[in-house]
């Protein structure tokens, strides 16, 4: 095994004995648990609180559109009434060639239906990754969250492991060649405790590290520390550049170790 595999392995190891931290990434979990476990009756009105939640929270962008929300609700609850949401997307993990998502009395592909209007009255699109957000609640996290970081990190990952044989493609807004993808990493990474929520949670702090966008990663005492160390930074925060050392963060808090992650994956691009 490489001594990346390792620190993988090490990492998802650690992670997989914390469920919570102090981070706002967590604390906004654990309130979209709190509401979805007050909203189980699966009215559209239910169901639509659950989509405004996590799409103010994950900033999926769904609000700007209009009607979308309303619409992918009134959706999920016509499925939910031919098989439960739960089953639904489990049966679709299953055998992505099957399509167990009944609208209108008909088989349809969730992923690939378009939601919401723009102010012209002209379509806007899929909405992949709010659905696929949904459906991690749903499951209890059993389903894989489709997103911009977790497609950017990806390939860095499959990199820094030095799997051999071709990445796989993630076609854009196509959830069977995602989930696909993502079904294959974790298969290379052979680790018990690689699951669709631990490798989520890795790619997206270690994302979130990459890109410099720390109000999530951090809690606030911890970002208040962070800001008085690198405000006078040219160019903000650029883990590759920073000494780790002096972060506000104890070295035994796995945030310690997606910070380290996160700038070996850095160094490696920039080579």
């Amino acid at each position: 095994m490489s001594k990346h595999l390792k620190t993988l392995h090490s990492l998802f190891e650690k992670l997989h004995n914390i469920k919570v931290d102090s981070s706002g990434y967590s604390l906004g979990k654990a309130t979209i648990l709190k509401v979805f476990n007050a909203t189980n009756s699966y009215s559209t009105e239910d169901i639509l609180a659950r989509l405004t939640l996590i799409d103010s929270m994950y900033s999926t962008q769904m609000s700007r559109r209009y009607y979308g929300l309303e619409e992918l609700a009134k959706v999920l609850t016509e499925i939910n009434q031919n098989k439960p949401l739960e089953k639904a997307f489990m049966d679709f993990l299953q055998d992505k060639s099957y399509n167990p998502f009944i609208i209108k009395g008909k088989k349809t592909n969730l992923f690939s239906e378009k939601y919401g209007i723009g102010k012209n009255g002209e379509d806007k699109g899929q909405a992949v990754s709010l659905i696929s957000k949904y459906a991690y609640f749903e499951t209890e996290f059993r389903f894989p969250i489709y997103d911009s970081i977790v497609r950017e990190m990806y390939p860095r990952i499959w990199n820094y492991c030095g799997f051999k044989e071709q990445m796989p493609e993630i076609k854009a807004n196509d959830m069977v060649s995602f989930i696909e993808a993502i079904d294959l990493l974790i298969s290379k990474l052979d680790c018990t405790d690689v699951t669709y929520d631990t490798l989520d949670r890795v790619l997206w702090y270690v994302g979130k590290i990459y890109r410099g966008n720390l109000s999530l990663v951090l809690s606030m005492e911890e970002y208040k520390a962070f800001v008085k160390l690198y405000s006078k930074n040219k160019g903000g925060f650029d883990v590759a550049n920073a000494d780790l050392n002096l972060l506000p963060i104890p070295h035994d808090n796995i945030v310690y170790d997606f910070f380290v992650l996160a700038k070996e994956l850095k160094l490696l691009d920039n080579k």
